[in-house]
């Protein structure tokens, strides 16, 4: 029955907006996944629908969601939807008013970071009110409002805002704050300082966060800061955190998203096994350094390293990169690296060759090998993936993707995996992308956020409509 009227409303709402004036603008979205894994025999289906109107300086809009079931990666197991997001903004000279769902970022995540990774299945979005005031000489953001967790339900009203002061336009700083209620714990509070330096030929940012608990062992705090210099063909980029106790969450809601400092890898192979994490409990530094040179290529050169308070290793990569163009026609990507965790050292090495011939057609490859030892036992293997694609820019994409690996039997119950993908964009807004094969289970990493998706077989739907 709810089901039913929450699509009775959205129907009428879409009929009021088809006969509303010309002046009013109206776009909307509809994403939708869906698989049939025939290797557990499950069944998947999810959508996300966006509706929104722009009059003048208005925008509204609605989000209505619908998980039968979830992914098997999401936290929220149990079949559901609903009418997940309502908002009202309106921007008047310097100020915008929110009211309803929003997401939002204070200072550089240390504090709060609300958003959304639809990849990931993470969505801590705040249902409140939030309003923004931007100028020369200072930018003020204040908000209150409920969290919601990674099991949809929503938590105790935080307040908090953010402060930036710029009184020259080199120079900048402020502070942010926030104050909730946490189970047990009572009335919490934490916050930060932050301060940026922008000059010709260099940035600089430091921020450092406190929150005050009522016990000391949940006391915690925090440190970040970036320094990016760049001289001609050469920019060095520097980071350091240290965190120390400021994982702030309550069950499955998770308020901030602080900084990784450790670079973050699209290769499926390099992606898999990046930290996670925890910033109960870290402190590193990042040195990384790219050279242009000339029309040869732009070479990278990466270090990172992650330990705890006992100084033990989390996470350590040495990694470089080298990318150039032949020709117009061709671009070569070659990189290797080694990384090692708690656990495991991994010896890394990609490459990418894409030939564009015709006017809109090219062929890629992406060759990965890595080299895998696991340090306790000494045991030893290899993984490999390849993808191969052709694309017809911008109608459509088909690939080759396969992996394999040397692990033993015991360890794994597959050696080989292999799949075919076709990405098409057709007219009138359609993106749809399909998978058919196996797929290998492994961690899929963003901003120091995994989810460990599991092995797949099957078939796999994704339909993007923008109307």
């Amino acid at each position: 029955m709810k089901l039913k009227i929450v699509s009775l409303v959205f129907v009428l709402f879409l009929l009021f907006v088809i006969n509303l004036p010309a002046q009013i603008n109206f776009q909307a979205n509809s994403y939708i996944e869906s698989a049939i894994d025939t290797g557990e025999d499950d069944r998947y289906f999810e959508d996300w629908t966006d509706v929104s109107l722009n009059y003048k300086n208005w925008r509204a809009g609605i989000r209505y969601e619908f998980h039968r079931p979830p992914f098997p990666f999401n936290q929220d197991k149990s079949s559901w939807n609903d009418l997940t997001q309502r908002f009202i903004e309106y921007r008047t000279g310097n100020m915008m008013f929110t009211a309803g769902n929003f997401y939002t970022l204070l200072g550089r995540g240390l504090v709060l970071r609300s958003y959304e990774n639809r990849i990931l299945r993470w969505d801590n979005n705040i249902d409140g009110g939030k309003f923004e005031f931007f100028h020369n000489f200072l930018d003020l953001k204040l908000l209150a409002g409920r969290m919601r967790d990674q099991l949809t339900e929503k938590h105790k009203t935080l307040y908090g805002g953010s402060l930036d002061l710029k009184p020259v336009s080199l120079f900048h700083l402020g502070g942010t704050f926030i104050q909730t209620k946490i189970t047990n714990q009572g009335d919490v509070r934490w916050g930060s300082f932050f301060a940026g330096l922008s000059l010709d030929w260099a940035d600089f940012y430091f921020e450092h966060a406190i929150k005050d608990f009522p016990t000391e062992k949940t006391a915690g705090k925090a440190y970040y800061g970036m320094g990016n210099a760049f001289r001609g063909p050469v920019s060095v980029l520097v980071e350091y955190r240290k965190y120390d106790r400021f994982n702030l969450e309550e069950g499955a809601l998770t308020f901030n998203n602080p900084p990784t400092v450790y670079r973050e890898h699209l290769y499926t192979l390099l992606n898999r096994h990046q930290l996670v994490q925890d910033a109960n409990d870290e402190e590193g530094y990042m040195v990384e350094v790219c050279y242009t040179l000339g029309e040869l290529g732009i070479l990278t050169l990466n270090h990172s390293r992650t330990k705890n308070s006992k100084n033990a290793i989390l996470y350590r990569e040495y990694y470089g990169q080298f990318e150039m163009d032949p020709s117009d026609a061709l671009n070569l990507v070659l990189g290797g690296g080694h990384e090692r965790d708690a656990a495991t050292r991994y010896l890394n090495f990609v490459s990418t060759a894409k030939w564009g011939f015709g006017e809109y057609k090219a062929l890629k490859i992406i060759f990965e090998h890595q080299h895998e030892k696991i340090l306790l036992t000494d045991r030893q293997f290899y993984n490999q993936a390849i993808t191969l694609s052709y694309e017809h820019a911008p109608r459509f994409t088909l690939s080759l993707l396969t992996e394999r690996t040397t692990e033993q039997e015991q360890f794994t119950e597959k050696n080989f995996w292999i799949g075919g993908q076709l990405d098409v964009h057709l007219p009138w807004n359609f993106d749809v992308t399909v998978f058919g094969g196996s797929r290998r289970e492994g961690k899929i990493c963003a901003g120091g956020v995994c989810i460990e998706r599991p092995a797949f077989e099957g078939v796999e739907f994704r339909l993007i409509y923008r109307f």
